[in-house]
């Protein structure tokens, strides 16, 4: 329940642990830091093996998040129908552009045909190297007609949006692995992952009731795992 709070509320480790103490559990912020950061990588490799199929076209960006006190880049993909393929924070150049194609792929099991990006030259050698078949389309997000790269900058809003009471990531590794545990709580709720036998609820509150099954779902993979 802490670690579902963290990851898809604009909550801290302090506010989470009032949230606890109001329900009679006793824990210290640390401990909220620690959870996340265990269970989030292990709830985002879960959510990955039960999540839907990802499309072959991809529209690729890179945004920028505070790595204590420098800036840091987060390499960032949507399919057609809005689903996140990978995330992974580098520097922006070449090599972050070839590394996240590689962990895209090999973790999604999927090579794009299509791919969007914007002008950024590091795109033309990763795509032509780890995407030889694809269609590389090279666009802008202000364009008034024709292809933009709008699906991905709106995809970017709600990752932004939680990073930010986060006030800054602590370091590349344990960004990381907060940054996978958002994903994971987006893919929830957009209805990417869902326990087998659920269909699509009707309400908002049907929704919500189905993401907190969701997550019990994939928790109770991770115990008998263990």
């Amino acid at each position: 329940m802490a670690v579902r709070w963290y990851f898809s509320y604009r909550l801290s480790a302090a506010n989470v642990r009032n949230l606890l103490a109001e329900r009679g559990l006793d824990v210290s912020r640390q401990t909220v830091a620690d959870w996340v950061q265990k269970f989030g990588v292990l709830l985002a490799e879960a959510g990955r093996h039960h999540a839907k199929r990802v499309g072959s076209h991809w529209f690729v960006d890179e945004t920028y998040l505070r790595i204590g006190k420098r800036w840091a880049y987060l390499y960032r993909a949507v399919d057609e129908d809005g689903q996140v393929v990978d995330v992974l924070r580098e520097k922006r150049d070449l090599e972050s552009a070839e590394a996240f194609f590689v962990q895209a792929i090999k973790r999604r099991g999927v090579v794009p045909d299509e791919v969007v990006t914007d002008k950024h030259q590091a795109y033309l050698r990763a795509v032509r190297q780890h995407g030889p078949n694809a269609r590389h389309r090279r666009t802008g997000l202000h364009r008034k007609r024709a292809l933009t790269t709008k699906p991905i900058e709106r995809s970017h809003v709600p990752i932004k949006d939680r990073v930010r009471p986060m006030r800054s990531l602590g370091s590349v590794t344990t960004g990381q692995h907060l940054l996978e545990g958002v994903e994971v709580a987006q893919a929830v709720w957009r209805g990417d992952i869902c326990p087998p036998g659920l269909s699509d609820p009707g309400s908002v509150h049907e929704c919500a009731r189905l993401g907190v099954a969701t997550f019990s779902w994939l928790a109770s993979g991770l115990r008998t795992a263990a």
